[in-house]
């Protein structure tokens, strides 16, 4: 994304009702969720700004995968799907199938070149991911994961991604609760 859309970006808020906002290019009040001038429109936010003009890239050169994406990964055991957050917070919402958990303070030390490949394995239960290998990292809304995919490439992986939905996104469209 051009810094010139990013810094348009950084100046769009989160919609409340009554406030003055644009509907796919109509100057409206924003509606209750039950009016017809709001049904099937979406407002534009700082997030939709985003997700619709950063195309798959986010602001710091990582991909962005998205709910379809992390859907399908049960027919990709290449790829590695990582939940950042913390056990308890798994305990408390669930995790997507197929994710294993590294919590975020301990991405860099479990991705290292120095790990045992066999501990990795006993660990997590999947192979040690090659440098090549396409990591997913995902938390509760796309921030820790981040971090998480900035970390990996850093560390040299060159297929790190984010998945910037994370839970969030993934429970309101499997129905589950967040």
């Amino acid at each position: 994304m051009s810094r010139r859309l990013l810094a348009f970006a950084k100046h769009l808020k989160t919609p409340r009702l009554g406030d003055e906002a644009v509907i796919y290019n109509f100057p409206t009040k924003l509606a209750t969720h039950t009016s017809s001038a709001y049904n099937n429109t979406t407002a534009i936010t700082r997030i939709n700004f985003i997700k619709q003009y950063c195309s798959k890239t986010s602001i710091n050169s990582i991909p962005i995968v998205g709910y379809e994406e992390i859907k399908q990964l049960t027919k990709y055991p290449n790829k590695l799907l990582i939940d950042v957050r913390e056990p308890e917070e798994l305990q408390e919402t669930g995790r997507i199938p197929t994710s294993i958990n590294i919590p975020l303070d301990q991405v860099a030390t479990a991705l290292a070149d120095t790990v045992d490949a066999g501990a990795f394995k006993t660990k997590y239960g999947r192979d040690f991911p090659s440098k090549a290998t396409e990591v997913i990292f995902h938390c509760r809304s796309g921030k820790r994961s981040q971090k998480a995919a900035e970390t990996a490439k850093k560390l040299g992986y060159e297929n790190a991604k984010n998945y910037l939905g994370s839970w969030n996104e993934w429970a309101e469209k499997e129905g589950l609760s967040k």
